[in-house]
């Protein structure tokens, strides 16, 4: 299997993510310059901000053209990707830490701002804005903090105005109702963070498009429950956990309504092994094959590191064991996994 990059099905990416990797930063402006929507915009800002927030090379393109909106995108990227880096390494940070973090957060806040002057059409400063909401621990700012739409009761206060802001640019993108569920998780309540997931999932699904990739949150929601489950010792209700009529039902949409209807060259790979994962715990093994030969050698880390068998470092072998079980088990054409 080829190893992970981040580039996944992208070609273009990647001679634009090994040039960043050498400290240039012409190739992400030749490949940004021939990105033709704003869903792709958006996957590939994200994937080459995590890459280039290693790196100064955005700065540098920065300095050389200050005037350009898209490295201007790419320094709001490039800033909140890595609060959110410093945020998840330092959870239980000290005071000196938290003022250091909230440091960082201004200056991606005001990277934001910049990137979006001249901009007024592009999600993607306002997704970093959303994404930033989950380092707010102490809500300092009101917009992370508004309350849900409304009869909406089983939802918490959030940054519901970010997201409207992003979704009156590009209609239901789909990093952007992810960075939403995370934020809401950050500050969960009383309910905890699986009710949150779920009930967020259960509402964006209710008016999602029928082709759209939000389809899969409810399966994120349920491997987040899985993941909670095997941590609390619990693994003896997993396989209850996959066939309960709720997830049988998401897990049937999710497939049905997204994946039969998607390209997958130009869809999410973490999506695809999300639901392969899905498929497969939930006893859908032809199903779940499609959707393996479709991954191909595009395995991603998540969610298979989490299953218990073969954790973390070894989750390739909880990849290939699936995959091998579910094309052995195919059952005949036409009849239901």
């Amino acid at each position: 299997m080829a190893s992970a990059n981040p580039a996944g099905r992208d070609a273009d990416l990647y001679p634009a993510v090994q040039d960043i990797q050498a400290g240039y930063w012409m190739q992400m402006r030749q490949v940004l310059a021939r990105t033709g929507s704003w869903p792709q915009w958006t996957s590939r800002t994200q994937v080459l901000g995590v890459v280039a927030a290693q790196t100064n090379v955005v700065e540098l393109w920065l300095k050389e053209e200050p005037a350009s909106l898209a490295a201007r995108v790419m320094f709001a990227r490039v800033a909140t990707e890595r609060v959110l880096q410093a945020h998840r390494e330092h959870r239980a940070h000290d005071s000196q830490q938290a003022r250091d973090l909230e440091k960082l957060a201004d200056r991606a806040r005001q990277a934001c701002h910049k990137a979006s002057e001249g901009n007024p059409h592009d999600p993607v400063p306002g997704i970093c804005r959303l994404a930033l909401a989950e380092t707010d621990a102490r809500e300092r700012y009101p917009e992370h903090h508004t309350a849900p739409p409304p009869h909406e009761y089983l939802l918490p206060a959030g940054p519901w105005g970010l997201l409207a802001d992003v979704h009156r640019r590009d209609p239901f993108n789909r990093e952007a109702w992810h960075r939403m569920s995370q934020a809401l998780q950050a500050r969960p309540g009383p309910a905890g963070r699986q009710a949150v997931a779920t009930d967020f999932a259960r509402w964006t699904v209710s008016f999602a498009p029928p082709d759209s990739p939000l389809l899969l949150l409810p399966l994120y929601a349920r491997v987040q429950e899985h993941r909670e489950r095997r941590n609390q010792g619990t693994e003896v209700t997993l396989n209850l956990l996959w066939t309960r009529e709720d997830t049988t039902r998401a897990v049937t949409q999710a497939y049905e309504g997204w994946f039969q209807k998607c390209d997958p060259a130009t869809s999410s790979q973490l999506d695809l092994n999300y639901l392969a994962y899905a498929l497969t715990r939930g006893g859908f093994p032809q199903w779940a094959t499609e959707v393996f030969d479709a991954i191909g050698d595009f395995a991603t880390p998540a969610p298979w590191l989490y299953d218990a068998r073969y954790p973390n470092s070894q989750w390739r072998k909880a990849f290939e064991e699936d995959r091998h079980a579910c094309r052995r088990s195919r059952p005949r054409r036409g009849n239901r996994p």
